[in-house]
């Protein structure tokens, strides 16, 4: 089972809907039991608030459901994770400070995995926006999702 941690800075935009659109395609592929995911922020902004409305609407939109409540990183927890994916350089950096070195190989950019990004390709943050930005998120996460599911089915095959 491979284990995956989606990165954002407050855990109530970006990660959640990671975890939910991951959770969602991987049921698609009926590969849910190959993986064991999940979300958190690198700060304790939202602890305990619910996902962003505007973000749970936009998965809504498109036929996903679920819903999250915020938690910060656990670094305890980290070596417990495969990969640990961050929305953003601040994140990625963030990780890296708080985590020893041993563990800095499974910490990688969520967008490094996107056909159309880079190594260094980040997904913005649309809290201080409009729904468009919620909307060209969603769009980057689930080409993203789909590439690292692609990626691990190519491993395991």
């Amino acid at each position: 089972m491979t284990r995956i941690m989606f990165v954002c800075t407050g855990n109530i935009c970006r990660s959640p809907m990671a975890h939910g659109v991951f959770l969602h395609r991987a049921r698609e592929r009926n590969m849910a039991d190959r993986f064991e995911v999940d979300s958190s922020g690198t700060t304790a902004y939202h602890v305990g608030e619910a996902m962003d409305r505007r973000a749970a609407a936009e998965l809504q939109h498109h036929g996903i459901s679920f819903s999250n409540n915020a938690r910060g990183f656990r670094n305890k927890n980290a070596g417990s994770y495969d990969l640990i994916l961050a929305m953003d350089r601040s994140n990625y950096e963030s990780l890296r400070r708080a985590l020893p070195s041993s563990l800095h190989d499974r910490i990688r950019l969520f967008r490094s995995f996107d056909p159309e990004g880079s190594e260094t390709a980040e997904v913005p943050d649309p809290w201080y926006g409009g729904r468009q930005g919620f909307v060209d998120v969603y769009t980057m996460i689930d080409r993203t999702v789909e590439a690292i599911l692609d990626t691990y089915t190519e491993r395991v095959s």
